[in-house]
């Protein structure tokens, strides 16, 4: 919840990785205007995994966690290792996956937003699960790309369930090297 605020935020993906500054009453403000303006407004859903910074998880008390323990490689000078992330169990997946559909939720159905875009592209946590170089899995969420799709599948299939196809959309980057990933 925000200081001072007596509204849950939009967002609350247990983890930590998902920062906002707004509740829905600003939002709805914020989405208002829009319409008033005659567009539209979607509400992009992502979360971090290894492209996190685990100090400031640590501050909230979540975990620094991706699809496997591969950390994202340090782009500078720095003689200290980049931090390590924890791998997801299989039951912290399906918390994303419920988080992802709740958030969408509230998105659409309190914020008034018109859809959201699920982001799993540019080395993000649902991207790491896509990537061979990020997803070392041996369960149902690594090995074939069907295994390594599972999770983005898994995550739209929950978002459309919540809020509707016709308010879904998807980002993905397939061939991006951005933040590690293969390209």
């Amino acid at each position: 919840m925000v200081a001072g605020s007596s509204s849950p935020p939009l967002l609350n993906f247990s983890d930590g990785t998902v920062s906002f500054l707004l509740t829905y009453p600003t939002l709805s403000q914020v989405v208002d205007a829009v319409h008033k303006n005659g567009s539209s407004i979607f509400l992009q859903l992502w979360a971090l995994g290894r492209t996190a910074h685990p100090d400031v998880l640590q501050e909230d008390g979540h975990p620094f966690v991706a699809p496997s323990p591969i950390p994202l490689n340090s782009t500078s000078a720095s003689s200290t290792p980049p931090p390590v992330p924890r791998a997801l169990t299989v039951e912290e997946i399906g918390e994303y996956v419920r988080l992802f559909a709740t958030a969408a939720r509230n998105a659409v159905l309190r914020a008034g937003f018109d859809g959201v875009e699920i982001h799993a592209a540019n080395g993000y946590l649902p991207d790491q699960f896509l990537q061979t170089n990020t997803n070392q899995r041996t369960d149902s969420y690594g090995g074939s790309v069907e295994n390594r799709a599972r999770f983005v599948l898994e995550i739209t299939e929950a978002v459309v369930n919540a809020v509707g196809a016709n308010k879904v959309g998807i980002r993905l980057s397939p061939w991006s090297t951005f933040q590690g990933e293969c390209g």
